[in-house]
């Protein structure tokens, strides 16, 4: 399903959807024709849509939900989501080909991109970690001989500042480009102190740039070298009590520390594509480091009782090898080699007044992955397509561990090996020139790991692979010379040895474990509409249903034991949902009106912290002239109130992270 901007036209311009070419399937292909669920939105519907962030992109996606917490933001795609205190997560976020793993990656800006494309449903035939609930990918612009150029200016509520500038084109024609951007976020945010009234108890200074040099020395070779940094310092007091002695009113909180994250990102990445006869032959070499300093208020009391810190430090090396032909007795294919090494060094403690609670972890792991994948797509007849596909992974790693609490330190280690086969399958098939049908089964893993936060011996300090088998059926439609695109999915997925955090039998809310205690599924549908009725009006719309239970669990709460079978996992609204109208007239004025709707969800396994479900409606008001683009907008313009994430305390009382306010703001914007 392709959102692409209509934008300003005139009268005369013909009145059709694109059939948009992505590269999520790693090879050049239409949507209508990728045997799955995609949802496709270009760099332009983003821009009007006042999307500039992968959580406000997702309210356009059915299905796909951003988990938005201090302890970690991630993906959550039909229902499966990762525990909360997870650096990874089931679902892959890949920018221009390169893996970004860890779930604090997954808070990206989407400034000067082409396109992103959504895949709903386990990819790992095609997709390297953390794919087993989907994938997310943003495919950056190519520099080449076109100039462009463009920046914008914003400012909103809780004085809030955006700014960002790009320029591309070539150093000399038709062999060598460049491509450089920058931008810059700063907020006060809109939570505040009770203790010492201050503003910035949440606030957010984010820059990033990144630069690109392309190299094209013959029509079959092209090289591309890529830069790319983040710096972030933001304030991370958003957890509040809703109940008992340390309760406040919404966007009130207590802390007596800093509440501070600083976050750093560099990354590299080499590009080579080299062309013969009907091959296309692709290397991708990457690095990335992340760092993450945080320190937190560990009880939101007026009470000073204590503090929590954590100091993460990550490298990632990868390279990847592809081959991969449209032509011949296949009508597509692809075989490719993965290789990649991860080492983390997470440092965690909490220094406590009582000496007896304090407690410190020192961690580090180096893990190495290895895959062999392919896939092939065989036209048995002019309408029936079959694709098969399987990878081969396999994962090592070696963990250890210092733990020292109040007792003393005691140190531990341990090994993990695994290695699993990947099979999927889909077929086909085209009823007619508009209407394409197809049937999936694929399958997908979450590799084991550590636990870096609980674990006190070498027993609980690792844990197994989640897995996942999804089933999927679905039809895909384009009508009225391709004014009018739909696309229908239905799925079942299961879930087996589902990574979850449950409490340490007796020992009443005090300690945790990671473990491989559940099993689920996840069952649902949905469905996306596009429409150009005229040549100045966009309507557009999606709802995604999806049901994630759990079907057999046996856990602890205060020390009891309890059966969370038939609940519903958490981190998981049951629906999503957006409508949305953009109407551009002729002479510059244009309007644009969207809604999100998210249904109900549970922060925890026995289902007793929930939110009900919120809708949050967006407006937009611009004005296009020569190169300009200047518009009002305001976000959650009724101010609906809701939760990002609830917990409990030791006590019972209920902790709760605020979503966002009502925003209003002014954006100009140049191009060239």
């Amino acid at each position: 399903m392709a959102w692409v901007n209509v934008g300003l036209c005139g009268e005369d311009t013909p009145v059709e959807l694109e059939s948009t070419i992505v590269t999520a399937g790693k090879i050049k292909a239409a949507a209508d024709d990728f045997p799955g669920s995609i949802s496709i939105a270009d760099g332009k519907f983003m821009e009007e849509h006042q999307a500039g962030t992968t959580e406000e992109m997702t309210r356009f996606i059915p299905n796909i939900f951003y988990k938005t917490s201090t302890s970690g933001d991630a993906f959550v795609s039909r229902g499966i989501s990762t525990l909360d205190t997870s650096i990874y997560t089931p679902m892959g976020l890949y920018i221009n080909d390169v893996a970004y793993p860890l779930s604090y990656m997954q808070a990206q800006s989407l400034f000067d991109i082409q396109r992103v494309e959504v895949l709903r449903g386990p990819q790992s035939t095609l997709y390297g970690k953390n794919s087993s609930s989907g994938v997310i990918n943003i495919v950056w612009a190519p520099p080449g001989n076109e100039m462009r150029a463009g920046a914008f200016v914003e400012g909103g509520s809780y004085q809030t500042w955006s700014g960002g500038a790009m320029i591309s084109g070539p150093i000399k024609k038709d062999t060598l480009f460049y491509e450089a951007s920058f931008m810059g976020h700063v907020t006060d945010g809109y939570m505040e102190n009770q203790i010492n009234r201050s503003d910035d108890f949440c606030d957010d200074q984010a820059f990033s740039g990144r630069g690109t040099l392309r190299w094209t020395p013959s029509a079959d070779l092209d090289f591309s070298l890529t830069l790319v940094g983040t710096d972030r310092d933001m304030g991370i007091g958003d957890l509040r009590y809703l109940n008992g002695p340390s309760a406040t009113d919404r966007f009130r909180g207590y802390s007596n520390h800093s509440d501070r994250a600083e976050q750093n990102s560099l990354g590299q990445s080499l590009r080579g594509k080299y062309r013969f006869g009907t091959l296309d032959l692709l290397s991708i070499t990457s690095h990335q480091s992340f760092t993450r300093n945080a320190v937190m208020d560990a009880d939101r009391m007026l009470l000073d009782l204590g503090v929590a810190e954590i100091d993460l430090d990550q490298d990632s090396w990868s390279q990847e090898f592809r081959i991969s032909s449209s032509e011949g007795f296949f009508s597509s294919w692809l075989l490719g080699l993965y290789a990649g090494r991860d080492c983390v060094d997470n440092d965690w403690a909490l220094n406590h007044v009582n000496a007896m609670v304090a407690n410190q972890r020192l961690s580090d792991s180096d893990t190495d992955s290895f895959a062999l994948f392919g896939q092939s797509t065989l036209a048995l007849t002019h309408r029936l397509d079959a694709t098969v596909g399987l990878r081969m992974d396999h994962v090592a790693a070696s963990g250890s561990q210092t733990y020292i609490p109040h007792a003393g330190a005691v140190t531990y280690s341990k090994d993990i090996s695994e290695t699993e086969l990947l099979p999927m399958a889909s077929l086909s098939y085209a009823f007619t020139d508009s209407i394409n049908g197809y049937f999936t089964f694929s399958t997908g893993w979450m590799a084991g790991g550590y636990d870096y936060y609980f674990a006190t011996s070498e027993d609980n300090f690792a844990y197994d692979p989640e897995y996942t088998m999804n089933y999927e059926a679905g039809i895909k439609t384009a009508f009225f010379n391709n004014r009018l695109r739909t696309s229908l999915a239905v799925f079942y997925t299961r879930i087996d040895d589902k990574q979850v955090k449950e409490e340490v039998p007796g020992s009443g809310f005090t300690a945790w474990k990671i473990t491989n205690a559940a099993k689920a599924h996840t069952t649902g549908i949905e469905f996306e509409v596009n429409a150009l009725p005229v040549h100045n009006l966009e309507i557009f719309g999606g709802i995604g249903y999806a049901r994630a239970e759990i079907d057999d669990w046996t856990g602890t709460s205060g020390g009891e034991f309890v059966n969370y079978s038939g609940n519903l996992l958490p981190w998981a609204p049951d629906l999503t949902a957006n409508v949305g109208v953009g109407y551009y007239l002729d002479n510059g004025w244009y309007g644009i009106a969207d809604l999100f709707w998210a249904g109900r969800q549970f922060f925890d396994a026995a289902n007793t912290l929930e939110d009900n479900g919120y809708a949050l409606v967006n407006l937009k008001l611009g004005y296009v002239f020569d190169h300009y683009d200047i518009s009002v907008w305001g976000k959650n313009i009724f101010d609906e109130y809701y939760a990002q994430k609830k917990l409990k305390d030791s006590m019972g009382n209920t902790m709760v992270e605020d979503g966002d306010p009502m925003t209003l703001g002014v954006t100009l914007r140049w191009r060239f």
